[in-house]
């Protein structure tokens, strides 16, 4: 809520006029019998001072009002949320409470930059909180990426760089180290689409599901799906090199790639059917990605032919876009329409990992 400004007081005014008339005295001389005296001319009267016009009073600068909102999720909207601000110089925090969709707004009339952000409860696991910066009374957001930026440019776990009642210190949160922060993400995500898009002040929602929303369900998907615990990924961004494990990295990769093509239309290389792959990995389903005009194989050798070879749009390493290491095909079968593969990716460096793949195809 906007604050009110405080009504101002009406200036006093005290016309002053002076009037100053100048009378000469009478003075005589001459003969007592045959002169007699004339009278001094009188002194013509002195013209009365304009009296000053008052000056208009001034009227007093409406104070800039300012303030911060954004969105605030995991992937899914953080709802219920606290969100709590600290500017610098500031005694105590300001909070809102987030909506059903994440979304939250904080008027910070009056506050100075740089100020940084928590949010905790609401749909959040107990004990769990995610962090941002301020650097702008604009559109500022609050999710895992965020405080992997957080944690980059302070230099600290986000939690403890906090402490108990907000921050002690913004040395972190400068222009340049933000910026540091977000090329350190983008590196170590190694994701095309953060190339453009600011995780920190991109304008997104989860209802809607557009980029952000993309990329935040892909990188959940990627911690269930590697079992990397979120913490040592903060440790990483904190420690100021951010190594991210590259099972991890591919991952992220293929689940974005699964999710961006979810419910798009794929054109295939010609043919009468639409193919769907269901992919699971790790126990984890993904979007279902369909290929338009494909051809249906005649046999189960030339459906395994097909999963096999790189060059074709239903190949398995088409659907694990990305990836790096060994791939292996476990089993393969075809029968009418369905296609059924079991796979395997495994990770040596730099931790060892095993992320089990199996897909199902259909031609409709």
């Amino acid at each position: 809520m906007m604050r009110a400004l405080a009504p101002t007081s009406s200036s006093r005014w005290l016309l002053v006029l002076a009037l100053v008339l100048g009378v000469a005295a009478c003075g005589g001389g001459g003969d007592d019998d045959t002169d007699t005296a004339e009278p001094t001319t009188p002194t013509t009267p002195t013209t009365p001072t304009t009296p000053t016009t008052p000056t208009t009073p001034t009227t007093p600068t409406t104070p800039t009002t300012s303030a911060v909102k954004g969105t605030a999720a995991i992937d899914a909207p953080i709802a219920g949320g606290k969100v709590e601000l600290l500017c610098q110089g500031a005694s105590a925090t300001l909070s809102a409470v987030t909506s059903s969709s994440g979304a939250w707004q904080i008027d910070t009339t009056g506050q100075s930059l740089p100020c940084a952000v928590r949010i905790t409860g609401g749909s959040l696991p107990a004990g769990q909180s995610y962090h941002s910066a301020v650097l702008a009374f604009d559109q500022i957001n609050i999710t895992p990426l965020t405080d992997l930026m957080v944690a980059s440019a302070s230099g600290k776990i986000p939690a403890t760089w906090w402490g108990s009642n907000g921050p002690a210190d913004f040395s972190g949160l400068t222009q340049v180290s933000i910026e540091n922060a977000l090329a350190k993400l983008r590196v170590g995500l190694g994701l095309d689409v953060l190339k453009t898009l600011d995780p920190l002040t991109a304008q997104f929602s989860p209802v809607a599901k557009d980029k952000l929303y993309e990329v935040l369900q892909a990188f959940r998907l990627a911690l269930a799906q590697t079992g990397i615990d979120y913490s040592g990924l903060l440790s990483a961004a904190a420690s100021g090199g951010f190594a991210v494990p590259e099972s991890f990295r591919i991952s992220l990769s293929n689940n974005y790639t699964t999710i961006v093509n979810a419910g798009t239309d794929i054109q295939g290389p010609g043919g009468n059917y639409t193919l769907t792959l269901n992919v699971t990995a790790s126990g984890m389903a993904m979007a279902p990605i369909s290929i338009l005009n494909v051809p249906k194989p005649s046999s189960q050798a030339e459906f395994c032919g097909w999963v096999t070879d790189p060059a074709n749009s239903a190949s398995l390493t088409q659907v694990n876009s990305g990836g790096a290491g060994s791939l292996t095909i476990n089993s393969c079968s075809f029968s009418g329409n369905v296609g059924q593969v079991s796979a395997t990716v495994n990770i040596t460096s730099p931790i060892s990992i095993t992320v089990p793949y199996s897909v199902t195809y259909t031609y409709h």
